[in-house]
């Protein structure tokens, strides 16, 4: 919980909301001080308490609003808690480090667009990357009224997609942000032959942002090709 609390005060110092932006200041600071008694110093509990009140607001601000809360708790969940130079490794720099795409890999492995396309094609297979944790979550839009914000969480960054609020047909992205959270071994069974949903019903295939979205987290290293 320390960790966690940790965390909430480093975004509430980093938030541009006005509750969290205002600097603490108490012109009744002294009010009650018994000044006769030569006590000027004291902090009395009149103004321990509007202290405690401005902090408690300026919290409560911030995780009564779902959408930031949200993404607040996915970015957290989802990030390294143990410091590790450089992983996931990202794929230019493995290519590099490999001097190519490396022994028993395929050639057509030193891109990412090359990787997706082999396992849509079924030749090949993704993984998640081993210690790295994958989320995904779905939130009502506080800006678009009547929309739900869909977003996908892992190494503490996010991806995020729209659709029409919950009950309404799911969009690709909400779908494929789901199947890669939820499958440690991601093969072309599971992107493509589920169901209708994110795929294009007239050529069976993903939708462009989703096969985007796939290039993406393999060219950061969470998801790696395989041949089995």
């Amino acid at each position: 919980v320390s960790d966690l609390v940790s965390k909430l005060a480093e975004s509430l110092s980093s938030s541009m909301e006005d509750s969290a932006l205002r600097r603490y200041t108490d012109d009744d600071l002294l009010k009650g001080v018994d000044i006769v008694d030569n006590a000027p110093g004291e902090l009395t509990s009149d103004a321990k308490e509007r202290a405690k009140h401005l902090v408690i607001d300026s919290m409560t601000s911030l995780i009564s609003d779902d959408e930031w809360w949200d993404e607040f708790f996915g970015r957290y969940v989802t990030e390294q808690k143990r410091a590790r130079n450089n992983y996931p490794i990202p794929l230019e720099d493995w290519v590099d480090d490999c001097g190519g795409s490396g022994e028993n890999q395929p050639d057509e492995w030193e891109d990412a667009q090359s990787i997706v396309q082999s396992v849509l094609a079924g030749g090949s297979v993704l993984y998640q990357a081993e210690g790295i944790t994958f989320a995904y979550s779905s939130v009502r839009s506080k800006i678009h009224k009547g929309r739900c914000s869909h977003r996908f969480y892992v190494d503490g960054e996010m991806w995020h997609s729209e659709s029409q609020s919950p009950g309404a047909k799911q969009n690709d992205m909400a779908h494929i942000f789901q199947l890669v959270s939820n499958h440690r071994r991601i093969d072309c069974g599971i992107l493509l032959d589920r169901n209708d949903i994110g795929k294009h019903e007239s050529t069976q295939q993903l939708a462009p942002e989703a096969v985007q979205f796939l290039e993406e987290l393999v060219s950061a290293g969470v998801l790696y090709g395989s041949d089995e």
